[in-house]
């Protein structure tokens, strides 16, 4: 079946607007996280401000006398980045917990819950699926862009100044490859919900034929999480300024400075949170539900609309 490539770029309005509790159930996901990672940051930073004073009292001293001087500095670092070190697998867990919660609520609206999530297999199998297929990506990225800059290498020194127009090719061949590739994957998150199974591949099946209203389709999203994102910007910087956080100031002083721009007992923090979390679950929404959609539109109301386990 055939679908429309802009009435699937607007499904994530369309989601929130018919279930606006949906979305505060996102919010408040992701807000316990961002909330734990502020509590975990302050830690790091007093951390890495003992780490500092003793680089500092390296620097000022003699020449450490053997390997073993350097070992409690190193601890000390170690130390510091252990407060963190839960925040990168969490992040991917949310992520699963949110795009599986997405799926749902366009390919199965009835199932219901609070916001659609859940943690189930649906969660695990989109865990596994995307890990796998960002590491596939990658491969075949490094893949991609080492062939272009090979046959431009191999261009340049036999063909001289034709050589840099080879080289140019070659790397706009890797780059639109690697499109290609995304679209083609880009169906893989709603046909491991929809179908309960590992779908690594299943969606080179789906989106054959389809590439460029699916190509379209990610670019309107894309422009869409962008306009919202600034206008967002334009409320959360004077909330976040309210609060003395500064993006680019303090990175190199004191960590205990540092700290006190992400306390996160600072209301003004608390309130920034708030607003970048709603943001969040908005644009995973607006960039998300189109691909669930263009799946849903494609294989028929019946298969896209099957029960939910």
């Amino acid at each position: 079946m055939s679908f429309s490539a802009t009435d699937a770029a607007f499904e994530g309005f369309r989601l929130v607007r018919r279930n606006p509790v949906a979305l505060v159930g996102w919010t408040l996901l992701y807000l316990v996280y961002t909330l734990a990672t502020l509590f975990a940051a302050g830690g790091m930073m007093r951390s890495m401000a003992v780490w500092m004073e003793q680089v500092e009292a390296l620097e000022a001293g003699p020449a450490p006398s053997s390997p073993e001087a350097l070992v409690p500095i190193m601890e000390s670092y170690m130390a510091a980045m252990s407060h963190m070190v839960w925040a990168i697998p969490l992040s991917l867990v949310i992520g699963a917990v949110l795009m599986a919660a997405i799926a749902r609520a366009v390919l199965t609206p009835a199932t219901g819950g609070f916001g659609y999530m859940r943690l189930g297999m649906d969660e695990v199998r989109v865990f596994v699926v995307t890990l796998v297929i960002a590491i596939l990506y990658a491969c075949a990225t490094a893949v991609a862009f080492a062939a272009a800059f090979i046959i431009g290498g191999i261009a340049i020194g036999a063909m001289e100044g034709w050589g840099a127009l080879v080289m140019v090719l070659a790397v706009l061949a890797a780059i639109a490859f690697m499109i290609w590739l995304g679209v083609r994957w880009s169906l893989a998150v709603p046909i491991t919900v929809d179908q309960k199974k590992f779908a690594f591949f299943d969606s080179f099946a789906v989106t054959k034929g389809r590439f460029w209203p699916l190509l379209g389709m990610a670019v309107i999203a894309f422009i869409m999480v962008i306009i919202v994102s600034l206008l967002a910007g334009i409320v959360t910087m004077p909330i976040s300024m309210m609060g003395g956080m500064s993006m680019f100031g303090n990175m190199g002083e004191d960590p205990t400075e540092m700290f006190r721009n992400f306390n996160p007992t600072n209301p003004w923090i608390i309130a920034s949170s708030v607003v970048n979390a709603f943001v969040y679950a908005l644009t995973v929404a607006v960039l998300y539900a189109p691909f669930s959609a263009a799946y849903r539109d494609i294989v028929g109301t019946t298969r896209g609309a099957a029960a939910s386990e």
